[in-house]
This record gives C-alpha cells, sequence and structure tokens, in this order.
C-alpha cells in the first residue's frame, strides 16, 4: 500500500552528484537520499543514485528538469514509495560528522562524545535545513571555525537559519549576541528548539521575516540560501553588516558566483577569500 507520494532516481557520476542536487533544489526539491556503492553493491563505483520525494506532480516536474541534465547515465526513474515514517526512517542515515578542524555535528538521539579539543554541535533538524551534511553547511561552519581562529566573530546574525545549527556553532566559538531570522515558522521553532536544548542563552533573539530589516548591525553576518534570494537580499545583507565586519555568503553554485558577487561588490564589498566543496561555493567579503 502506498502513501500518494512519488519518488524521483536518478543516477549520475559521483562528481557530478552536486550540480544535480542544485538543479532540483532550485526545481523545488526539499530533501534528498544519496546511495552509492557503500549502500548498494549493484552501483557501479564512481556513481551515485540521488533520489528526492514529493507529490505526483512535483515528481513529473522535477523529472522534466532532470531530464534536461545532460550527464545522467540513465533516464530518471519515477516510482510509488510505500508508506514509512520518514520522521524516523531518515535518521539511520544522519550520523556524527567532523566537519572542519574544531567542529563536528552529532544528531541529538546520538550519545557519541568527540575527541578532546572538538566542539559538538547536537542538533534535531526536523523539518529544517541544516544537518550540517549538505556542502554549503559545511562550507559555512568551517569558515566560522577559521574566523574565530583569527579573529573574534563579535555579534552574530544568520539570515535563513533553518535549524540554527550556524548560530549554535558561532556561540560555541565565542559568538556574542545572536540574531536568527527565518521566513518559515516551522524552521525557526526547530531553530529556537535546537538552541534552548544546547543552552543557548542571551542575548539570542529570533525574527520571523521575509527581508532581514533592522537598525542594528553585526561583526558577522551569515546568508546560506540560494543564489537568486542573495541577490534579491543583496542591499539588506550589505546594511547589516558593521565597519569592519565579515559577510559569509553560500548556497550558491561555483558557476553563480560572478553573478553573485557582483550585486555586492556594486555595494563595496571585497571578496576576504572564497571556497568550494564540489559545485557549491563560499564567498567571504569584507
Amino acid at each position: 500500500m502506498t502513501n500518494g507520494q512519488r519518488m524521483l532516481i536518478c543516477r549520475v557520476r559521483s562528481d557530478q552528484s552536486d550540480a544535480l542536487l542544485g538543479r532540483l533544489a532550485v526545481a523545488g526539491a526539499s530533501g534528498f537520499e544519496l546511495r552509492d556503492r557503500q549502500v548498494d553493491a549493484a552501483i557501479p563505483s564512481g556513481e551515485v543514485e540521488v533520489l528526492t520525494y514529493g507529490s505526483p506532480e512535483l515528481i513529473d516536474s522535477l523529472a522534466a528538469c532532470a531530464s534536461q541534465f545532460s550527464v545522467l547515465l540513465a533516464p530518471p526513474v519515477r516510482a510509488a514509495v510505500e508508506a514509512v515514517d520518514w520522521a524516523e526512517a531518515w535518521k539511520v542515515h544522519f550520523e556524527p560528522i567532523r566537519v572542519s578542524p574544531r567542529l563536528a555535528v552529532v544528531p541529538s538521539w546520538h550519545d557519541d562524545e568527540p575527541e578532546d579539543g572538538v566542539i559538538a554541535l547536537r542538533i534535531d533538524p526536523g523539518a529544517a535545513f541544516g544537518t550540517g551534511q549538505h556542502a554549503t553547511t559545511i562550507l559555512v561552519l568551517r569558515a566560522l571555525d577559521q574566523l574565530a581562529a583569527e579573529a573574534p566573530i563579535g555579534d552574530f546574525a544568520d539570515i535563513g537559519c533553518g535549524t540554527g545549527i550556524l548560530a549554535l556553532a558561532a556561540r560555541r566559538l565565542g559568538a556574542g549576541a545572536l540574531w536568527l531570522v527565518e521566513n518559515d515558522r516551522l524552521a525557526l521553532d526547530i531553530a529556537r528548539s535546537n538552541l534552548a536544548i544546547a543552552r543557548v542563552d542571551e542575548p539570542l533573539r529570533f525574527e520571523l521575516l521575509d527581508r532581514p530589516r533592522t537598525a542594528r548591525r553585526f561583526d558577522t553576518v551569515v546568508a546560506n540560501i540560494l543564489a537568486p534570494v542573495l541577490i534579491e537580499l543583496a542591499p539588506d545583507l550589505d546594511r547589516l553588516v558593521a565597519p569592519g565586519g565579515q559577510l559569509l555568503l553560500s548556497g550558491l553554485l561555483t558557476n553563480q558566483i560572478d553573478e553573485v558577487i557582483h550585486e555586492f561588490l556594486l555595494l563595496g564589498r571585497t571578496i576576504f577569500r572564497s571556497s568550494s566543496e564540489g559545485e557549491w561555493a563560499l564567498l567571504w567579503l569584507r
């Protein structure tokens, strides 16, 4: 018996998986499952299956989008989904992960203790983005670790906070006041819960907003959202940064760097550093 949902299965070379994830995310996919030879011995080495789930209409739309991706190793496959308690089943694949020299992401239901000197970021992502396993989240966490090793993070703003993992990392790395902004009430509630469980205290503020507008300025501002939104919000993000502050942008593909950076160069920002993980990029601006 099925639950009315469908799944889409696409097979690509491992080095093309991030590019496919980006295309499908822009087209409306809200989550992915990746399978390689370690999960299924029938999958050839160097290849990966990308699975995503949704309504029949969404899967049809995503299949049409995927069909335009020239490096697919086979036509996308649509299939019915058996009824499963996804709220619990996905947890099997969410394991602790070391993301930077001082940071490790640990699911809230794991008792694992990291080695000495490593900070455990314990979260329960619920339905929000930010398990710490996606390349964009890893890029920002690494940048925060590097920033904190060189200078104080100071007051911190996270625009599009998802689970709150970046704010949690910032506070564990010494940040002062935290300001978390989301346009999704469920995600904001999840972030609030995660930071409460982690005993992150004041000064801490949550805002349900479509645009990050405030008279306050922050020493470090992070926005891990898609490229079109970064471009749209460029003036708002720029105004949030205190003089001499840092602006970390992620959620964009490497082939979108020029388009995104153009908007911020016009506002007087300069590229301090950039980094990438697969097809995803991070821009560190001053």
